[in-house]
């Protein structure tokens, strides 16, 4: 049996165990069989059998056609649809189109290659190309992994190869620090905009919803910029102090 077929039949096992497993006293029928589609939804997200995004639509589809959420077929399907008339969820999916035209136009790509050009004189001034580079794409991508991992590091990760700084030979020579930056800095960049992480945008709309309070972007950015911007400097010259050999400069 293939791993992608058993892969596929772990969430479905979870869900017929915990399914047709004896219901724990206080809760009624409807409550363990929602509690069962539950955890096979989380199983399906950890393995990933399928995209996640399948994985949670087969889940909520589940629990509408089932009639778990809602008393009546129309409540069930009002339940189902709700999450697409949420206009973070909008914003969020806008971001993530945004984040992939500068993705598929090279703009990312251009953007940090022009900082390392006239900021990378010397391993420091690396350090602060990458750095700022993720500072100047972070409020229009709302993904850390397409940002850091997507745009960042593919560039960054090639500085220390001119330095014949690899894994196998010399890493902390500069392999080592650019890499801590190229790391350190996109969780920094993701505290300073609300846009710049998806989950800040989820946490906005759960405070609007639960504490009446609402938080616009400026108001984020007035408060945040300032806070972790502060660290851009702590990050690359700790993280350059922290290597065996750092005197190099690029020719």
């Amino acid at each position: 049996m293939s791993k992608r077929i058993i892969s596929i039949l772990v969430p479905v096992l979870v869900l017929l165990i915990v399914w047709f497993s004896p219901i724990p006293s206080g809760l009624t029928i409807q409550a363990w069989h929602y509690m069962a589609i539950f955890l096979a939804v989380i199983v399906g997200l950890v393995i990933e059998p399928v995209p996640a995004a399948l994985v949670g639509l087969i889940g909520v589809s589940l629990m509408a056609l089932i009639g778990l959420a809602g008393k009546t077929p129309a409540d069930n399907v009002k339940w189902a649809l709700s999450g697409f008339s949420n206009s973070t969820i909008w914003l969020i999916f806008a971001a993530f189109m945004f984040a992939m035209g500068y993705q598929k136009t090279g703009l990312g790509k251009r953007i940090s290659l022009i900082m390392i050009r006239y900021m990378g004189k010397s391993s420091l001034g690396l350090g602060y190309a990458v750095a700022f580079a993720d500072l100047v794409l972070a409020p229009f991508m709302p993904s850390n992994t397409a940002r850091g991992g997507g745009t960042i590091f593919p560039i960054a990760i090639n500085i220390p190869i001119i330095f014949n700084s690899t894994p196998e030979h010399e890493p902390r020579k500069m392999g080592a620090y650019i890499t801590w930056i190229a790391m350190s800095a996109t969780c920094v960049t993701s505290s300073m905009f609300l846009t710049a992480l998806a989950p800040n945008l989820l946490a906005i709309d759960l405070i609007a919803k639960g504490a009446n309070i609402f938080i616009t972007w400026g108001a984020w950015a007035k408060i945040m910029v300032p806070l972790m911007f502060a660290t851009f400097p702590c990050n690359a010259t700790f993280g350059l102090l922290d290597l065996s050999t750092y005197s190099k400069t690029v020719s």
